[in-house]
């Protein structure tokens, strides 16, 4: 079943003060953040050292994705599609820190990936799956609803990346 959907747990809500900012290129690319060091689960640091954006051609951004959330000092990767709007990428983002925060808590792994807008499944390896993740932003008295997407990997996947050190 290429690209599945499974509706995320209700009640993520931020303020738009607490959705990172960003400067983004109009292409499609990969949003990745790396940590400096190990994080605890229990810590509040979980600022990103880095947040870069790299050009990936639609075809192969979400097998891209999931190689790079691989990558030892790589704690998030967010895709954005040139026609995602600037707020839902940041959403994402704050979503995927949050998923990466529990992750740590629960001992699990904290990889996460991330999208403001669903990827094509034209171009969706097999076995990747999404959960759809509804996020009320708060902007003063103004209330929005924005949709984004978690991306899972496939055991396989998951498997060859053990080797890697988790952080």
């Amino acid at each position: 079943m290429r690209g599945s959907v499974a509706v995320g747990a209700a009640g993520w809500e931020f303020h738009t003060g607490q959705l990172p900012e960003f400067l983004l290129l109009p292409c499609d690319g990969l949003i990745v953040g790396s940590f400096p060091e190990a994080v605890e689960a229990d810590s509040e640091a979980q600022q990103m050292l880095l947040s870069d954006q790299m050009a990936v051609d639609e075809d192969i951004m979400v097998g891209a994705s999931i190689g790079i959330a691989q990558l030892g000092p790589v704690g998030l990767v967010v895709l954005h599609r040139r026609f995602t709007s600037l707020m839902a990428s940041r959403v994402a983002w704050a979503v995927g820190i949050r998923l990466r925060r529990a992750r740590l808590a629960a001992g699990e792994s904290p990889r996460v990936v991330m999208a403001g807008s669903k990827p094509n499944p034209d171009v969706t390896p097999d076995g990747v799956t999404f959960t759809l993740h509804r996020v009320r932003v708060c902007d003063h008295e103004v209330v929005s609803l924005i949709e984004v997407w978690e991306v899972h990997f496939p055991a396989l996947v998951l498997a060859a990346g053990e080797d890697s050190v988790l952080l």
